[in-house]
């Protein structure tokens, strides 16, 4: 169980992931914001599939943001 039961992201195998730790959202956030890229959670809050993105970054989002609005 995550620490952190609202998190949507299902990559487990990520060492930033809420299961494998009991520092929440925290560690994934922090490295997200040091390399300028939008945590998986935010990009799940526009769309239900994620798997074909492959770049995280501000920029990204942004755009995906910018689609979703004009729909």
């Amino acid at each position: 169980m995550s620490s952190n039961p609202s998190c949507p992201c299902n990559d487990h195998v990520c060492e930033f992931h809420p299961v494998n730790h009991d520092k929440g959202c925290n560690l994934c956030v922090e490295d997200s914001v040091r390399t300028r890229e939008i945590p998986k959670c935010f990009f799940l809050k526009i769309r239900e599939n994620v798997d074909d993105i492959t770049d995280w970054s501000f920029e990204s989002f942004a755009n995906l943001v910018s689609k979703d609005v004009k729909k």
